[in-house]
């Protein structure tokens, strides 16, 4: 009994071993075979997403995202290519976020493949989740136009350059926005100007960094108008002295010229300016110069520009 097992191992193991060579190729082949059959196949395929969320500018997350899996459909060979470049979803978070949480709600259509891979999204998990950002600080600053206007020949600006809004609102991280002094607009230098106007003129944004504005541009408004002069005779002189005493002025009266708009000096009349000698000292004979000081709006100067102040006995 023990010789025939042995006769019908060593005949088992020849019919292994002989011609080796031809069966080893005959088994490769019939695995490249089925290796290629099952590749033809449909089928399903549960795969990683990459998740590239972009939050506000200056923002930052303050959570790591969730895991989320697409199940797509197709070819077995199809389906490999998503190995080598998983699916993608990318997001923009808008700038006018304002809290620290956001949802986002995916959907198949913002899944995007491989190129070339013939593939279909069946679903995606979790469709919905929320995003945790940093915390946001936001204030309102005012608008500092740096606009120099250069009026025409015979006009002239009156009143500031103003900016419409006059402020803004800033956000971003706390200690930045508190840092801010003000949102100026860029430098803007416009000349000839021979009326009031307004013109668009953009914020400098670049300069506040991180922080997000919520105007880009502003108008800036400039009232300019036609000046003429007028001169006035025999405006009084007075002299205020913080030495008290009874004093006069030596001329009593000037000629004052006022400079502005044509009919605002039509209205103008003695009582409408004041000049006046501010005495410092007590010397008997004190040269002071004048100072006229005209409505709002409006410029002059007095002639002779010098008074002679004396103490009366």
């Amino acid at each position: 009994m023990t010789m025939q097992w042995k006769t019908l191992a060593v005949e088992i193991r020849n019919r292994f071993v002989q011609n080796w060579p031809i069966k080893l190729t005959a088994l490769v082949l019939a695995a490249i075979l089925w290796g290629a059959t099952a590749a033809q196949e449909p089928a399903t395929q549960l795969v990683d997403v990459r998740l590239d969320i972009v939050p506000p500018e200056g923002r930052t997350l303050a959570a790591e995202l969730p895991e989320v899996k697409a199940l797509y459909a197709g070819r077995t060979r199809e389906l490999i290519k998503l190995y080598r470049q998983p699916p993608t979803v990318h997001h923009v978070i808008p700038d006018t976020l304002t809290g620290a949480t956001y949802t986002l709600e995916l959907s198949l259509a913002d899944l995007a493949v491989t190129e070339g891979a013939d593939v279909r999204a069946q679903a995606i998990e979790p469709r919905v989740f929320t995003v945790m950002l940093d915390d946001v600080f936001q204030r309102s600053l005012r608008v500092i136009p740096l606009v120099t206007v250069v009026p025409d020949s015979g006009y002239e600006q009156f009143g500031d350059v103003r900016a419409v809004p006059g402020s803004v609102v800033v956000r971003g991280p706390e200690e930045v926005v508190r840092g801010a002094l003000g949102v100026y607009t860029v430098p803007v230098e416009i000349s000839g100007v021979n009326e009031s106007f307004t013109r668009t003129v953009a914020l400098d944004t670049a300069s506040l960094g991180v922080l997000f504005v919520s105007h880009a541009e502003v108008q800036i408004a400039v009232e300019i108008a036609s000046v003429t002069d007028r001169v006035i005779i025999g405006v009084p002189v007075t002299i205020q002295s913080a030495a008290g005493g009874t004093w006069a002025s030596d001329p009593p009266a000037v000629m004052v010229t006022v400079r502005g708009r044509a009919e605002r000096l039509a209205q103008l009349t003695r009582d409408s300016l004041r000049v006046v000698a501010d005495v410092t000292g007590e010397r008997p004979d004190t040269t002071v110069a004048l100072q006229v000081i005209p409505p709002e709006g409006l410029t002059a100067w007095a002639t002779p520009d010098s008074s002679v102040i004396r103490r009366r006995q």
